[in-house]
């Protein structure tokens, strides 16, 4: 319930009276009696600013009276309700800021729905500005109001502006992907994240069984314990300054989490900018329509370790999505880990349940979201929760169902028992169109939890690495990483290679694309992770312009990238951006190479 979940999170603030008004207005619209719950909201709105509960309350309550006046046909009201919490946005947040998108929409449905077609484009005119300068000129959320514009125009029969819109709509999108310059720098830009104002938003979508915690402030919607699955999308802003392999944070990062509203922060940092709760009919309908849209039929979830908010959840599936180049759809489910060095055992207490959950969040992704192929990625204790949604996911699976269930599956730096590994690992044979460990026997927080646990950990490597067959394990030692040597997957540009070309093509460990050698053991290859080959940022970046050109002769290519470089005017920029060609070079030199 809206008022109750708001209410709860401030119930030291306020009155009995309010919280009578809040639970009088629910009773109400449960029982369909109209006129009495505008009546009570009234009154829980009128008393929720008196009181200094905060704008952001009022808001909401505005919202929801808005959208309970429309759904009962009390469109004047309706407009009414969404106009005021409009003005108090706007006052808060400037008249352009992607909050507002919401509201505006709202409005625009009521004028369209009135045939005031004047005041629905204008408002639509509006919504295309917002989302343009927020997700860039050809985001899908562009493309669906311009949608809506289009038809509204028809309506009003004006057939000239119709005719613009649709030839918009219709216009090929620009390559995106091409060395671009910035102050201090250069980068090459994601095809898939064009860079608008300093910043790129990269869109996610998510399971999680973490309780709200009805805080509308992005960072603080989910908290710490568990309960049933939620559905939704979050965004994540990149900025245009992003070093690949890295999680750009604010050093005090407390004072950032609120609310972003600032662009110069998306613009320095990794941020998480906005949460899009959803219920499950519509997160599948969401999903459905981002699948559909994207480039690449494919989807990959990101299960994270112990440790980790749901915000650090965001932020690195965000992070790595852009760094992978990722074609298809990014997505994350969050368990209830609590956040703290100090919670270990707390999370492990939760990896049951929780894996319960993300089976049924898979289920759902395999069965409705029409992805063609989805690949799992898990980290550390995150591996443990995958498990076991796996074990309850393929024993559920129908025993005649064609194909694998997943394209991909990746167990990185696994905090799991080893022979539990071991055990569990013949059930998954099968299952995935290649199945990976990576494992380091450099990971200072795998040996604290070997001895907390008194056994080898399955992402431990050395004496000990895991070799079975039908699993590519991947020895990560010595790999620069974090001071832990945990988050190698994410945080080393050569690992982000190997990733991507794992996700995107498929590529076996002996591929001349991949950083893999392989040391035969008795009955068994281990492959091993060859540093000197794979390293540096400038070998990522290199991946994408080769991605974008490799329909053509590597000729083209080459002279293509040149022409780009040429038209850098800093020295410095040229010298780095000469770095990408020659790693280009060698990528397009080992493409002709055979596998083996």
């Amino acid at each position: 319930m809206f008022a109750i979940g708001c209410l709860a999170q401030r119930a030291s603030a306020q009155s009995d009276a309010l919280l009578t008004a809040y639970q009088r207005y629910e009773a109400a619209k449960a029982a369909d009696h109209v006129a009495e719950a505008l009546k009570d909201g009234d009154e829980a709105a009128r008393l929720t600013e008196s009181e200094g509960i905060g704008r952001d309350s009022l808001v909401q309550l505005l919202r929801d009276l808005g959208d309970y006046c429309a759904q009962t046909g009390k469109d004047a009201e309706a407009l009414a309700y969404y106009e005021r919490a409009l003005g108090l946005e706007e006052a808060a947040l400037g008249t352009e800021h992607p909050d507002l998108v919401p509201l505006l929409s709202a409005l625009a449905k009521l004028h369209t729905k009135a045939q005031r077609y004047a005041d629905a484009a204008a408002v639509l005119q509006r919504v295309v500005k917002i989302e343009r300068a927020a997700y860039g000129e050809r985001h899908e959320n562009v493309d669906a109001t311009l949608v809506q514009l289009r038809d509204v125009y028809r309506a009003s029969h004006d057939d000239a502006a119709a005719a613009a819109v649709e030839a918009e709509l219709k216009r090929p999108p620009a390559s995106q992907r091409r060395i671009s310059a910035f102050k201090g720098g250069i980068t090459v830009e994601s095809k898939r994240y064009a860079l608008q104002n300093g910043f790129a938003s990269v869109r996610v979508f998510y399971g999680t069984n973490r309780v709200p915690t009805g805080d509308t402030k992005p960072a603080s919607m989910y908290g710490r314990t568990s309960g049933a699955l939620q559905y939704g999308y979050l965004d994540v802003t990149i900025p245009q300054t992003h070093k690949l392999a890295e999680l750009e944070t604010p050093k005090q990062w407390s004072e950032y989490t609120l609310r972003v509203m600032n662009t110069d922060l998306r613009s320095q940092y990794v941020l998480l900018d906005n949460v899009k709760p959803l219920v499950r009919d519509d997160f599948v309908r969401q999903l459905q329509r981002e699948v559909q849209s994207s480039p690449s039929r494919d989807v990959f979830v990101f299960v994270h370790g112990y440790n980790n908010s749901f915000e650090d959840t965001a932020r690195r599936a965000a992070q790595l999505a852009y760094d992978l180049d990722f074609d298809g759809t990014p997505m994350m489910f969050s368990w209830p880990s609590q956040g703290t060095l100090t919670g270990y055992f707390a999370d492990e207490s939760v990896i049951g349940v929780s894996g319960e959950r993300l089976a049924e969040f898979l289920q759902t992704v395999a069965t409705e979201s029409g992805a063609a192929r989805i690949h799992v990625l898990a980290h550390s204790m995150g591996n443990r929760v995958l498990l076991a949604a796996l074990k309850t996911y393929l024993q559920a699976r129908p025993a005649d169902a064609h194909g694998h269930a997943f394209g991909q599956l990746v167990f990185t730096a696994p905090d799991v028992d080893r022979n539990d590994f071991m055990k569990t690992f013949p059930a998954l044979r099968g299952s995935a169109e290649r199945l990976t460990l990576y494992a380091s026997d450099t990971d200072v927080a795998l040996r604290i939890s070997s001895f907390y646990h008194g056994g080898p950990r399955a992402g431990a490597a050395g004496p000990l690495i895991i070799r079975l067959q039908g699993l590519d394990t991947i020895d990560m030692s010595g790999l620069p990483a974090d001071v832990l040597g945990h988050s190698y997957f994410a945080a080393n540009g050569g690992a982000v290679y190997d990733l991507l070309h794992l996700l995107w093509r498929g590529d076996p460990p002996d591929s001349p694309q991949r950083c893999s050698k392989g040391e035969v053991q008795p009955g068994l290859v281990v492959w091993r992770f060859n540093v000197a080959k794979c390293q540096g940022s400038e070998l990522l970046e290199a991946a994408m312009l080769m991605k974008e050109y490799r329909d053509q002769a590597n000729v083209q290519i080459l002279q293509k990238v040149s022409a780009q470089i040429a038209a850098l005017t800093e020295p410095s920029q040229r010298q780095a951006a000469k770095l990408i060609l020659d790693r280009l070079n060698l990528l397009l030199s080992s493409a002709a190479q055979p596998s083996g």
